[in-house]
């Protein structure tokens, strides 16, 4: 594998320009699935975010929410 050095020495011969599609690229894969790939108790990050948003677009009858009603319980959590 490696290592974090070998990479930041990698990024730094990087152009300006190539830097910056790289930390977009960073974070675009952090607040997307990243962040549940460290999890120990997450398998598969795509399929928990996947079912986490689909929990969250139905109501506890599992009838689909409303746009009001969703935009509703986005703001109180």
């Amino acid at each position: 594998m490696t290592s974090y050095e070998e990479i930041l020495e990698s990024a730094k011969r990087l152009s300006s320009v190539e830097r910056l599609q790289l930390a977009d690229a960073s974070l675009a894969e952090e607040l997307g699935f990243g962040m549940w790939r460290e999890r120990d108790d997450v398998a598969d990050a795509e399929n928990y975010v996947s079912d986490l948003r689909e929990k969250d677009m139905r109501t506890p009858d599992g009838r689909e929410k409303t746009l009001e009603e969703f935009l509703r319980a986005t703001e109180t959590s």
